[in-house]
Protein backbone atom coordinates (compact mmCIF):
# COMPACT_ATOMS: atom_id res chain seq x y z
CA UNK A 1 0.00 0.00 0.00
CA UNK A 2 3.01 2.56 0.96
CA UNK A 3 3.93 1.79 -2.47
CA UNK A 4 0.99 1.88 -4.13
CA UNK A 5 -0.92 4.99 -3.14
CA UNK A 6 1.39 7.33 -3.23
CA UNK A 7 3.10 9.62 0.00
CA UNK A 8 0.96 12.33 0.20
CA UNK A 9 -1.84 9.59 1.40
CA UNK A 10 0.63 7.88 3.82
CA UNK A 11 1.84 10.96 5.68
CA UNK A 12 -0.56 10.64 8.06
CA UNK A 13 -0.95 7.12 8.13
CA UNK A 14 1.48 4.95 9.51
CA UNK A 15 3.06 1.86 7.60
CA UNK A 16 1.57 -0.43 10.59
CA UNK A 17 -2.15 1.06 10.50
CA UNK A 18 -1.95 0.57 7.06
CA UNK A 19 -0.74 -3.05 7.00
CA UNK A 20 -3.42 -3.70 10.40
CA UNK A 21 -5.98 -2.12 7.21
CA UNK A 22 -4.86 -5.26 4.50
CA UNK A 23 -6.15 -7.64 6.79
CA UNK A 24 -9.88 -6.50 6.57
CA UNK A 25 -9.61 -6.98 2.79
CA UNK A 26 -12.59 -9.33 2.69
CA UNK A 27 -14.80 -6.81 4.17
CA UNK A 28 -12.89 -3.97 2.47
CA UNK A 29 -13.19 -5.46 -1.07
CA UNK A 30 -17.36 -5.82 -0.31
CA UNK A 31 -17.69 -2.27 -0.60
CA UNK A 32 -17.86 -0.74 -3.95
CA UNK A 33 -17.72 2.22 -3.65
CA UNK A 34 -13.73 1.79 -1.37
CA UNK A 35 -12.63 -0.65 -4.75
CA UNK A 36 -13.98 1.74 -7.79
CA UNK A 37 -12.68 4.92 -5.47
CA UNK A 38 -8.99 3.00 -5.47
CA UNK A 39 -8.85 1.85 -8.54
CA UNK A 40 -10.29 5.06 -10.47
CA UNK A 41 -7.30 6.76 -8.28
CA UNK A 42 -4.57 4.85 -9.28
CA UNK A 43 -5.83 4.49 -12.94
CA UNK A 44 -5.95 8.48 -13.22
CA UNK A 45 -2.95 9.57 -11.51
CA UNK A 46 -1.19 10.39 -13.94
CA UNK A 47 -3.75 11.58 -16.51
CA UNK A 48 -6.44 13.49 -14.18
CA UNK A 49 -4.80 14.70 -11.43
CA UNK A 50 -8.11 16.88 -9.95
CA UNK A 51 -10.44 13.59 -10.58
CA UNK A 52 -7.57 11.70 -8.57
CA UNK A 53 -6.94 13.79 -5.81
CA UNK A 54 -11.02 14.18 -5.03
CA UNK A 55 -11.00 10.53 -5.36
CA UNK A 56 -7.69 10.68 -2.73
CA UNK A 57 -9.27 12.93 -0.40
CA UNK A 58 -12.03 10.50 -0.64
CA UNK A 59 -10.00 7.41 0.45
CA UNK A 60 -8.06 9.59 3.25
CA UNK A 61 -11.13 9.95 4.77
CA UNK A 62 -11.83 6.81 4.84
CA UNK A 63 -9.07 5.29 6.24
CA UNK A 64 -9.17 7.97 8.61
CA UNK A 65 -12.78 6.98 9.60
CA UNK A 66 -11.87 3.03 9.80
CA UNK A 67 -9.04 3.61 11.69
CA UNK A 68 -10.90 6.17 14.11
CA UNK A 69 -13.54 3.49 14.35
CA UNK A 70 -10.89 0.88 15.50
CA UNK A 71 -9.57 2.80 17.67
CA UNK A 72 -13.16 3.24 19.55
CA UNK A 73 -14.07 -0.39 19.38
CA UNK A 74 -10.24 -1.18 21.28
CA UNK A 75 -10.76 1.72 24.14
CA UNK A 76 -14.72 -0.11 24.55
CA UNK A 77 -12.98 -3.28 25.01
CA UNK A 78 -10.58 -2.26 27.48
CA UNK A 79 -13.34 -0.33 29.42
CA UNK A 80 -15.59 -3.39 29.37
CA UNK A 81 -13.07 -6.16 30.70
CA UNK A 82 -10.02 -5.35 32.28
CA UNK A 83 -7.30 -8.10 31.84
CA UNK A 84 -6.77 -9.68 35.45
CA UNK A 85 -4.14 -12.08 36.46
CA UNK A 86 -5.28 -15.83 35.44
CA UNK A 87 -6.46 -18.36 38.16
CA UNK A 88 -4.73 -20.91 39.57
CA UNK A 89 -6.68 -23.54 37.58
CA UNK A 90 -5.31 -21.64 34.49
CA UNK A 91 -1.87 -21.75 35.07
CA UNK A 92 -1.75 -25.36 35.93
CA UNK A 93 -3.72 -26.20 32.63
CA UNK A 94 -0.48 -24.09 31.01
CA UNK A 95 2.01 -26.24 32.53
CA UNK A 96 0.60 -29.34 31.68
CA UNK A 97 -0.85 -28.97 28.30
CA UNK A 98 1.54 -26.10 26.90
CA UNK A 99 4.27 -25.95 28.96
CA UNK A 100 5.58 -23.54 31.37
CA UNK A 101 5.88 -19.66 29.76
CA UNK A 102 3.41 -20.81 26.38
CA UNK A 103 0.70 -18.32 26.06
CA UNK A 104 -1.68 -18.78 22.81
CA UNK A 105 -2.51 -15.13 23.06
CA UNK A 106 0.83 -13.49 23.51
CA UNK A 107 2.05 -13.23 20.25
CA UNK A 108 -0.67 -13.63 17.59
CA UNK A 109 0.76 -14.30 13.98
CA UNK A 110 -2.73 -12.31 12.65
CA UNK A 111 -2.48 -10.11 15.38
CA UNK A 112 -4.43 -7.72 13.11
CA UNK A 113 -7.04 -10.42 12.08
CA UNK A 114 -10.55 -7.86 13.10
CA UNK A 115 -13.27 -9.22 15.63
CA UNK A 116 -15.55 -10.78 13.92
CA UNK A 117 -18.99 -11.67 15.66
CA UNK A 118 -21.49 -12.39 12.13
CA UNK A 119 -21.88 -16.53 13.06
CA UNK A 120 -25.66 -16.18 13.63
CA UNK A 121 -25.88 -19.64 15.46
CA UNK A 122 -25.26 -18.85 19.44
CA UNK A 123 -27.67 -19.90 21.07
CA UNK A 124 -26.64 -19.84 24.89
CA UNK A 125 -29.09 -17.15 26.81
CA UNK A 126 -26.72 -14.83 28.48
CA UNK A 127 -29.42 -14.37 31.28
CA UNK A 128 -29.58 -18.07 31.83
CA UNK A 129 -25.92 -18.87 32.23
CA UNK A 130 -25.77 -15.58 34.93
CA UNK A 131 -28.60 -17.14 36.91
CA UNK A 132 -26.45 -20.79 36.56
CA UNK A 133 -23.27 -19.48 37.82
CA UNK A 134 -24.64 -16.66 40.57
CA UNK A 135 -25.88 -20.00 41.72
CA UNK A 136 -23.22 -22.21 41.13
CA UNK A 137 -20.20 -19.65 41.34
CA UNK A 138 -18.23 -22.23 38.62
CA UNK A 139 -14.37 -21.87 39.02
CA UNK A 140 -13.41 -24.66 35.88
CA UNK A 141 -15.49 -24.81 33.10
CA UNK A 142 -15.18 -26.52 29.52
CA UNK A 143 -17.00 -25.67 26.65
CA UNK A 144 -16.95 -28.68 23.95
CA UNK A 145 -17.41 -26.72 20.33
CA UNK A 146 -16.42 -23.59 20.52
CA UNK A 147 -16.15 -22.28 16.65
CA UNK A 148 -15.72 -18.29 16.58
CA UNK A 149 -15.89 -18.32 20.33
CA UNK A 150 -19.71 -16.34 20.41
CA UNK A 151 -20.82 -19.08 22.95
CA UNK A 152 -17.82 -18.89 24.83
CA UNK A 153 -17.98 -15.02 25.88
CA UNK A 154 -21.08 -15.21 27.55
CA UNK A 155 -19.99 -18.28 29.39
CA UNK A 156 -16.65 -16.30 30.80
CA UNK A 157 -18.01 -13.06 30.92
CA UNK A 158 -20.80 -14.57 33.36
CA UNK A 159 -18.32 -16.66 35.35
CA UNK A 160 -15.63 -13.63 35.66
CA UNK A 161 -18.59 -11.78 37.37
CA UNK A 162 -20.14 -14.53 39.28
CA UNK A 163 -16.45 -14.92 40.69
CA UNK A 164 -15.73 -10.95 40.78
CA UNK A 165 -14.47 -11.38 44.21
CA UNK A 166 -12.30 -13.78 44.37
CA UNK A 167 -9.64 -15.88 41.54
CA UNK A 168 -10.59 -15.28 37.83
CA UNK A 169 -12.36 -18.93 36.78
CA UNK A 170 -10.93 -20.74 33.85
CA UNK A 171 -13.21 -21.87 30.46
CA UNK A 172 -11.30 -24.23 28.25
CA UNK A 173 -12.64 -24.17 24.81
CA UNK A 174 -12.30 -27.08 23.24
CA UNK A 175 -12.47 -27.10 18.96
CA UNK A 176 -10.58 -28.81 16.32
CA UNK A 177 -11.23 -25.30 14.57
CA UNK A 178 -11.50 -27.21 11.34
CA UNK A 179 -15.09 -26.49 10.40
CA UNK A 180 -17.41 -29.85 10.26
CA UNK A 181 -18.83 -31.56 7.73
CA UNK A 182 -21.68 -29.48 6.93
CA UNK A 183 -19.45 -26.51 5.97
CA UNK A 184 -16.71 -28.97 4.18
CA UNK A 185 -19.81 -29.79 1.67
CA UNK A 186 -21.32 -26.53 1.76
CA UNK A 187 -24.69 -28.14 2.16
CA UNK A 188 -25.97 -24.85 1.90
CA UNK A 189 -24.86 -22.10 0.05
CA UNK A 190 -22.08 -19.40 2.04
CA UNK A 191 -21.86 -22.58 4.77
CA UNK A 192 -18.13 -22.89 3.46
CA UNK A 193 -17.25 -19.35 3.51
CA UNK A 194 -17.80 -19.76 7.28
CA UNK A 195 -14.23 -21.65 7.36
CA UNK A 196 -12.12 -18.36 5.94
CA UNK A 197 -9.93 -21.32 4.01
CA UNK A 198 -6.76 -20.09 3.19
CA UNK A 199 -4.40 -22.34 0.87
CA UNK A 200 -6.92 -25.30 1.74
CA UNK A 201 -6.92 -24.93 5.64
CA UNK A 202 -9.16 -22.55 7.76
CA UNK A 203 -7.99 -19.71 9.82
CA UNK A 204 -11.07 -20.38 12.46
CA UNK A 205 -8.50 -20.69 15.19
CA UNK A 206 -7.06 -17.58 14.72
CA UNK A 207 -10.29 -16.13 14.54
CA UNK A 208 -11.31 -17.42 17.76
CA UNK A 209 -8.17 -15.88 19.65
CA UNK A 210 -9.00 -12.27 18.01
CA UNK A 211 -12.33 -12.85 18.91
CA UNK A 212 -11.77 -13.70 22.58
CA UNK A 213 -8.65 -11.73 23.38
CA UNK A 214 -10.43 -9.55 25.72
CA UNK A 215 -11.15 -12.76 28.24
CA UNK A 216 -7.45 -13.88 27.38
CA UNK A 217 -7.73 -13.63 31.39
CA UNK A 218 -10.26 -16.48 31.71
CA UNK A 219 -10.43 -17.84 28.27
CA UNK A 220 -7.87 -20.83 27.11
CA UNK A 221 -8.06 -22.26 23.53
CA UNK A 222 -7.60 -26.00 23.32
CA UNK A 223 -7.27 -27.51 19.63
CA UNK A 224 -8.50 -30.75 19.81
CA UNK A 225 -11.15 -33.28 18.97
CA UNK A 226 -13.75 -33.48 21.88
CA UNK A 227 -13.20 -37.10 22.46
CA UNK A 228 -9.37 -36.69 22.43
CA UNK A 229 -9.55 -33.67 25.06
CA UNK A 230 -12.03 -35.46 27.28
CA UNK A 231 -9.45 -38.18 27.53
CA UNK A 232 -6.34 -35.63 28.08
CA UNK A 233 -8.49 -33.53 30.66
CA UNK A 234 -9.62 -36.73 32.35
CA UNK A 235 -6.03 -38.01 32.88
CA UNK A 236 -4.99 -34.59 34.36
CA UNK A 237 -7.93 -34.47 36.95
CA UNK A 238 -7.46 -38.42 38.19
CA UNK A 239 -3.61 -37.15 38.32
CA UNK A 240 -5.18 -34.62 40.67
CA UNK A 241 -3.27 -31.73 38.50
CA UNK A 242 -6.73 -29.65 38.43
CA UNK A 243 -9.68 -30.46 39.75
CA UNK A 244 -13.10 -31.41 38.11
CA UNK A 245 -14.71 -29.12 35.92
CA UNK A 246 -17.80 -27.29 37.62
CA UNK A 247 -19.82 -26.87 34.74
CA UNK A 248 -19.57 -28.36 30.97
CA UNK A 249 -20.86 -27.01 27.84
CA UNK A 250 -21.27 -29.02 24.45
CA UNK A 251 -22.14 -28.07 21.45
CA UNK A 252 -20.31 -30.13 19.40
CA UNK A 253 -21.05 -32.93 17.45
CA UNK A 254 -25.05 -33.56 16.39
CA UNK A 255 -24.84 -37.19 14.97
CA UNK A 256 -26.28 -40.49 16.63
CA UNK A 257 -23.49 -42.54 18.41
CA UNK A 258 -20.96 -39.30 18.44
CA UNK A 259 -23.14 -37.49 20.24
CA UNK A 260 -23.67 -40.33 23.11
CA UNK A 261 -20.14 -40.38 23.33
CA UNK A 262 -19.69 -37.18 23.88
CA UNK A 263 -22.21 -36.92 26.77
CA UNK A 264 -20.97 -40.35 28.59
CA UNK A 265 -17.15 -38.58 28.56
CA UNK A 266 -18.53 -35.24 29.61
CA UNK A 267 -21.00 -36.53 32.34
CA UNK A 268 -18.32 -38.54 33.87
CA UNK A 269 -15.33 -35.76 34.01
CA UNK A 270 -17.94 -33.33 35.94
CA UNK A 271 -17.47 -32.89 39.65
CA UNK A 272 -20.17 -33.70 42.23
CA UNK A 273 -22.71 -31.25 41.79
CA UNK A 274 -21.00 -30.06 38.39
CA UNK A 275 -23.77 -29.16 35.68
CA UNK A 276 -23.94 -30.24 31.97
CA UNK A 277 -25.81 -28.31 29.74
CA UNK A 278 -26.20 -29.18 25.69
CA UNK A 279 -27.27 -27.21 22.79
CA UNK A 280 -29.79 -28.12 20.12
CA UNK A 281 -32.30 -30.81 22.26
CA UNK A 282 -34.59 -30.03 18.78
CA UNK A 283 -32.16 -32.17 16.77
CA UNK A 284 -33.57 -36.05 16.64
CA UNK A 285 -30.05 -37.44 16.98
CA UNK A 286 -29.13 -35.45 19.83
CA UNK A 287 -32.32 -36.31 21.51
CA UNK A 288 -32.26 -40.08 21.02
CA UNK A 289 -28.90 -39.54 22.13
CA UNK A 290 -29.49 -38.10 25.36
CA UNK A 291 -32.12 -40.11 26.26
CA UNK A 292 -30.04 -43.14 25.50
CA UNK A 293 -27.13 -41.86 28.14
CA UNK A 294 -30.50 -42.04 30.89
CA UNK A 295 -31.09 -45.64 29.98
CA UNK A 296 -27.50 -46.09 31.28
CA UNK A 297 -28.92 -44.72 34.96
CA UNK A 298 -25.97 -41.95 35.61
CA UNK A 299 -26.46 -40.41 39.03
CA UNK A 300 -28.31 -37.15 37.97
CA UNK A 301 -30.67 -34.67 39.62
CA UNK A 302 -34.20 -35.25 39.75
CA UNK A 303 -37.17 -32.89 39.69
CA UNK A 304 -36.20 -32.25 43.53
CA UNK A 305 -33.36 -30.68 42.98
CA UNK A 306 -32.67 -27.31 44.78
CA UNK A 307 -30.29 -25.56 42.14
CA UNK A 308 -32.03 -26.41 39.43
CA UNK A 309 -35.57 -25.94 40.11
CA UNK A 310 -34.68 -21.83 41.35
CA UNK A 311 -33.85 -21.53 37.31
CA UNK A 312 -36.13 -19.08 35.38
CA UNK A 313 -37.33 -20.96 32.42
CA UNK A 314 -36.17 -24.68 33.76
CA UNK A 315 -38.79 -27.30 33.51
CA UNK A 316 -37.86 -31.09 34.47
CA UNK A 317 -38.63 -33.94 31.84
CA UNK A 318 -40.08 -36.63 32.73
CA UNK A 319 -37.54 -38.58 30.85
CA UNK A 320 -34.91 -37.56 33.22
CA UNK A 321 -33.22 -34.45 32.16
CA UNK A 322 -34.20 -30.57 32.53
CA UNK A 323 -35.00 -28.30 29.31
CA UNK A 324 -34.48 -24.99 29.11
CA UNK A 325 -37.47 -23.45 26.96
CA UNK A 326 -35.66 -21.51 24.80
CA UNK A 327 -35.25 -21.28 20.79
CA UNK A 328 -33.40 -24.21 20.38
CA UNK A 329 -33.79 -25.79 23.19
CA UNK A 330 -31.38 -26.36 25.72
CA UNK A 331 -30.72 -29.56 27.73
CA UNK A 332 -29.36 -29.94 31.46
CA UNK A 333 -28.00 -32.41 33.65
CA UNK A 334 -26.66 -32.27 36.98
CA UNK A 335 -24.48 -35.33 38.60
CA UNK A 336 -25.07 -36.06 42.21
CA UNK A 337 -21.79 -38.51 42.64
CA UNK A 338 -18.97 -40.24 41.19
CA UNK A 339 -15.44 -39.92 42.40
CA UNK A 340 -11.77 -40.15 41.09
CA UNK A 341 -10.66 -43.68 42.13
CA UNK A 342 -14.24 -44.67 39.43
CA UNK A 343 -12.50 -42.02 36.84
CA UNK A 344 -9.63 -44.00 37.05
CA UNK A 345 -10.41 -47.25 36.40
CA UNK A 346 -12.82 -46.40 33.76
CA UNK A 347 -9.49 -44.77 32.02
CA UNK A 348 -7.51 -47.77 32.63
CA UNK A 349 -9.91 -49.57 30.89
CA UNK A 350 -10.34 -47.53 28.11
CA UNK A 351 -6.39 -47.22 27.41
CA UNK A 352 -5.63 -51.27 28.25
CA UNK A 353 -8.73 -53.37 28.07
CA UNK A 354 -10.98 -55.05 30.10
CA UNK A 355 -8.47 -57.50 30.48
CA UNK A 356 -4.64 -58.71 28.63
CA UNK A 357 -5.17 -60.13 25.14
CA UNK A 358 -4.04 -63.51 24.26
CA UNK A 359 -1.07 -63.50 22.16
CA UNK A 360 -1.69 -65.18 19.17
CA UNK A 361 2.19 -66.61 17.60
CA UNK A 362 2.13 -66.61 14.14
CA UNK A 363 5.55 -68.14 13.06
CA UNK A 364 7.85 -70.61 13.98
CA UNK A 365 10.18 -67.43 16.14
CA UNK A 366 7.21 -66.48 17.79
CA UNK A 367 6.10 -69.68 19.41
CA UNK A 368 9.69 -70.73 20.11
CA UNK A 369 9.34 -67.09 22.09
CA UNK A 370 6.23 -67.76 23.35
CA UNK A 371 7.51 -71.21 25.05
CA UNK A 372 10.12 -69.17 26.70
CA UNK A 373 8.03 -66.54 27.79
CA UNK A 374 5.56 -68.93 29.86
CA UNK A 375 8.74 -70.43 31.28
CA UNK A 376 9.12 -66.87 32.78
CA UNK A 377 6.21 -66.35 33.58
CA UNK A 378 6.57 -69.99 35.84
CA UNK A 379 9.73 -69.01 37.29
CA UNK A 380 7.90 -65.78 38.36
CA UNK A 381 5.18 -67.36 39.87
CA UNK A 382 7.24 -69.78 41.96
CA UNK A 383 9.36 -66.74 43.27
CA UNK A 384 12.41 -66.84 40.55
CA UNK A 385 12.61 -63.34 39.38
CA UNK A 386 16.27 -63.54 38.44
CA UNK A 387 15.29 -66.68 36.54
CA UNK A 388 12.21 -65.00 34.73
CA UNK A 389 14.05 -61.95 33.93
CA UNK A 390 16.35 -63.97 31.91
CA UNK A 391 13.45 -65.97 30.06
CA UNK A 392 11.60 -62.30 29.76
CA UNK A 393 15.02 -61.19 28.04
CA UNK A 394 15.55 -64.55 25.71
CA UNK A 395 11.59 -64.47 24.07
CA UNK A 396 12.26 -60.76 23.62
CA UNK A 397 15.62 -61.50 21.72
CA UNK A 398 13.29 -64.34 19.80
CA UNK A 399 10.31 -61.97 18.70
CA UNK A 400 9.35 -58.58 18.49
CA UNK A 401 6.05 -58.72 18.21
CA UNK A 402 6.05 -60.90 21.27
CA UNK A 403 7.98 -57.88 23.19
CA UNK A 404 5.75 -55.49 21.72
CA UNK A 405 2.35 -57.13 23.11
CA UNK A 406 4.03 -57.80 26.47
CA UNK A 407 6.21 -54.04 26.27
CA UNK A 408 9.31 -56.48 27.19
Amino acid sequence: LKQQIRPDLTHSVSVQELRAMSARADSVLARPNFALGLAAGLVLGSSGPRLYNAVLGTLRSWLQRRLGEDRVDKQQHAAASTVRSPGPTYRALIGCLFGDGCDPFAQLPRVDLPEDHSYPHTNLPRSFVRAIFRAARPSFLLELGSFKGGSALVIADCAAEACHDGPLPCLVCVDTFLGDTAMWLNRNAGWRDWLMLENGLPRLYWQFLANVRRRSDVILPLPLASLCALRALSELVVRKDVPPPDFIYLDSAHEKGETLLEISQAFRLLGVGGILVGDDLDWPAVESDLKAFLQTAPDTAGADDDLLSSLPGLLFCPDGYWVLDATPRQWVLRKRGGNLEELGRELEREINGEQPAEYSPLTEADRHASRIYDEGVALAEAGDMKGAAARFKQAAAASASLTAHYRL
